[in-house]
């Protein structure tokens, strides 16, 4: 009778275990990031007779080492130029400058894949001292000693300027307007035709000073990292006209050279540097998240159709480009050696340069 119980008992406890495994074995398995390889160009081997670019968006800029230059995203390298000290390159406009650079030319992307139009289309020349910045379609000259800077019209001319006495160690552009941050911890906040809105000082660290920061493209929220000894991650937005904290949090480790703060596209999420990998922030629940990383972050890129970004870090002469999926998920990473790199994305291919080449890898999670 007991044998007959305990043999009962076993198979009941074998079905309910049968049951369990079968409910959990049918849910669908978690997604996996697949790299595709698609080209790779050597970026010297440029197009003399360029080909036609039908759309003009599809030219991206590079700049690796002592070259600059644009390309395809189906891998024509339809400008290549070499510059002897160093360069400012965006989708519009390209410069080179010396040491003591001044009245800087500049030429505009408008030619670049057009063959009946030149390959060198000259804008025109920044009118006065300094190393020139280009920021999309947005043109800023930096002047000598750092503590300055000045915003220019498409053919060079000066729209506006800011003088100040301390030196500017972060700066943020965004079509809503200009910020920039200063060694003595005040952050300055100017509108798109230059007029001055507020100053804004994280403060919180026994030694001020701005490190990182970034402007949202609707001018609405401002983010940085500030201060030395105790360092700290702030998220400032507009209320009734007015900017206030809304979250902060303080940094285990102080980082003591200018990081990168970066509002996603629709500025529901903020990412910055932190000194063992990336932080983010959720702007509207407040929610902070930290993903571990090696070296420091140089770059981060957004996927929205696979919902994570690509991020570039640096540390020695090795190169890592890590994938994280919504809010903190890392799904992978690769590294590789190189003198320089950069990244960039276009729908769901990413574009990875290092030194000479420039390379597209078609991302998909499955």
């Amino acid at each position: 009778m007991k044998m007959k119980e305990n043999v009962r008992y076993f198979i009941i406890i074998g079905c309910v275990f049968l049951l369990i495994y079968t409910l959990f074995a049918i849910r669908p398995l978690g997604k996996e990031l697949m790299l595709v390889p698609q080209w790779t160009v050597n970026i010297k081997e440029f197009y003399e007779e360029q080909p036609k670019v039908e759309d003009k968006n599809s030219i991206m800029p590079f700049r690796l080492g002592q070259n600059m230059g644009y390309f395809t995203e189906t891998g024509k390298i339809l400008l290549m130029e070499s510059f002897p000290f160093k360069a400012s390159i965006s989708k519009d406009y390209r410069a080179s400058y010396v040491s003591d650079a001044a009245n800087v030319e500049f030429y505009s992307s408008m030619g670049i894949g057009v063959p009946e139009e030149q390959k060198e289309i000259f804008s025109g020349t920044i009118q006065g001292i300094g190393f020139p910045f280009f920021s999309d379609d947005r043109i800023y000259l930096f002047g000598p000693g750092g503590t300055s800077f000045s915003q220019h019209k498409s053919d060079g001319t000066k729209i506006w300027s800011f003088e100040n006495y301390v030196p500017v160690i972060s700066f943020a552009s965004s079509p809503a307007g200009t910020a920039a941050g200063f060694a003595d911890g005040e952050i300055k906040v100017f509108s798109s035709e230059g007029t001055p809105l507020y100053t804004f000082e994280p403060g919180g660290s026994v030694y001020p000073i701005v490190l990182g920061l970034d402007l949202s493209d609707s001018g609405k929220q401002l983010a940085c990292v500030s201060g030395i000894d105790r360092q700290r991650f702030v998220l400032a937005q507009e209320k009734n006209g007015l900017s206030k904290v809304v979250f902060h949090t303080y940094l285990d480790i102080d980082q003591r050279e200018p990081v990168l703060v970066q509002f996603s596209a629709d500025e529901k999420k903020v990412f910055y540097s932190r000194a063992l990998g990336l932080g983010i922030v959720d702007c509207v629940s407040m929610e902070d998240s930290f993903v571990k990383m090696d070296g420091k972050v140089l770059a981060i890129k957004e996927i929205p159709q696979l919902d994570f970004v690509c991020v570039l870090t640096k540390g020695n002469n090795n190169y890592s480009v890590y994938f994280v999926e919504g809010f903190d998920n890392l799904v992978g990473s690769f590294t590789f050696r190189a003198d320089s790199a950069f990244i960039d994305v276009k729908g769901t291919n990413l574009f990875v340069g290092r030194d000479d080449t420039i390379s597209c890898i078609s991302l998909d999670m499955n």
